[in-house]
């Protein structure tokens, strides 16, 4: 008897090879490397051009490996974070609105970063990102916190769903939600980190051994142009960023 031919799909995920998004499919550490290069110009003196300009290339890249909707998140929350910086805020004035000021201008140097930062996880999984940590090198003292971090903040999270269905089910009022969402979750935060330790132990996690993978990372002519122009681009912004 001949055995069943896996699917497309499930050939894939056994060879470790993920359907396309979007136009480009970028490896995890290009897109590390292009967080690395937002980091470098985050607090460098820019003028509102050069910043706008950087902000659009970024949302460029986010269309094009298939995130339309984050791209457009992205650039309309700049819009109005320059909206209130510029001209909310100055005709308000008084110390509440220097304090928003501060926190909203901090918000603006760290910006190409968020969207970096959140395109970097959107597109890849904790394993693609892992295995793209391993290749560059990271010691295994600062790889396996790192991963366990990394799966605790989704387990939460749906663990926070499940606290806020429950209060729902049983009609709590609105006065004792606070107190009826954290303690649940303050109690259920150390759990769950304890087990994902124990997981990630009896995976082997600590094992000094190479493993094996499936996953399958490659650096392509793409990878090589979009790291290329995003370290053109930070030498540019270093070397001559224009007036903050």
């Amino acid at each position: 008897m001949v055995a069943p031919v896996p699917r497309i799909g499930a050939r894939s995920r056994i060879l470790g090879v993920r359907r396309r998004r979007g136009l480009i499919d970028l490896d995890p550490r290009t897109l590390m490397g292009v967080l690395a290069a937002t980091s470098a110009v985050a607090f460098v003196g820019k003028s509102f051009e050069i910043e706008l300009a950087l902000v659009l290339a970024v949302a460029a890249l986010q269309v094009l490996c298939g995130y339309m909707r984050m791209a457009l998140g992205f650039a309309a929350f700049y819009a109005a974070l320059w909206v209130a910086l510029n001209v909310l805020f100055p005709s308000i004035g008084g110390v509440a609105a220097t304090m928003f000021t501060i926190s909203f201008t901090f918000c603006r140097k760290i910006y190409l970063c968020l969207m970096v930062g959140t395109l970097l996880v959107s597109d890849n999984s904790v394993h693609r990102i892992t295995t793209a940590l391993g290749k560059l090198r990271v010691p295994q003292e600062v790889l396996i916190p790192l991963t366990v971090t990394m799966r605790y903040f989704p387990t939460l999270a749906e663990e926070a769903s499940h606290i806020r269905d429950a209060m729902v089910l049983r009609d709590i009022p609105v006065e004792s939600r606070l107190e009826c969402f954290v303690v649940p979750l303050v109690m259920s935060a150390t759990s769950t980190a304890e087990e994902l330790s124990r997981a990630a132990t009896c995976r082997g996690i600590e094992n000094p051994a190479p493993s094996t993978d499936t996953e399958r990372l490659s650096l392509g002519l793409t990878d090589y142009a979009v790291l290329a122009s995003a370290a053109l681009s930070a030498l540019v912004v270093i070397a001559w960023g224009g007036a903050a």
